[in-house]
């Protein structure tokens, strides 16, 4: 009961600053569903640049994407938090179906991105990816469309599923390796 408290009591306190000006509420409008896309197409661009430097991780980034996705669908069927729109509570700034607000995608997309380039060297464009994790789970609550708990469970997720990937695939690569040069003996 202390954590749906303490979520409630934060979520009215960045939401309650909706709706107290237009033009900042258009801001944060865009960057609670439009800066994803700007971050994306971006690496997109970087990806068509360089690909030989980018398109490994590119890939891998993906990849974990995708799991992401089939991960937030496992936990809808087993868990699914209403949003607080659903509850009452708050200003809804942009239209969003009732779907389970836990974990939010839009963050966890972005903290994926952030945390992948992060662990693999590129801490620029890591470090401006978590900085906008940040942003976009911030406006996400801001309008309306999830709680604060959900922004971090979002941030905790992506990083642990960044983590357990890259271990496997090292795993895996080390396993491969290993039986390339056993066949290669025998």
């Amino acid at each position: 009961m202390i954590f749906k408290d303490a979520n409630i009591s934060l979520f009215h306190s960045i939401n309650s600053l909706a709706t107290h000006s237009t033009w900042i509420d258009n801001i944060v409008i865009f960057l609670a569903d439009d800066l994803n896309t700007v971050f994306i197409s971006l690496l997109v661009f970087l990806l068509v640049i360089k690909w030989k430097t980018y398109s490994l991780i590119f890939s891998k980034t993906l990849f974990i994407v995708l799991i992401s996705l089939l991960l937030c669908d496992l936990v809808d069927a087993f868990y699914h938090h209403p949003r607080p729109f659903q509850f009452g509570v708050g200003h809804k700034l942009i239209g969003h179906g009732a779907s389970s607000s836990f974990p939010s995608q839009h963050t966890l997309t972005m903290v994926i991105i952030a945390c992948s380039y992060l662990i693999a060297g590129f801490k620029l464009i890591g470090g401006i990816g978590l900085v906008l994790s940040l942003v976009v789970g911030l406006s996400r609550v801001y309008v309306g469309v999830h709680f604060p708990f959900d922004i971090v469970g979002a941030f905790l997720i992506g990083f642990m599923l960044v983590v357990f990937v890259n271990y496997s695939l090292k795993e895996l690569a080390i396993r491969l390796r290993k039986a390339i040069s056993i066949q290669a003996i025998d």
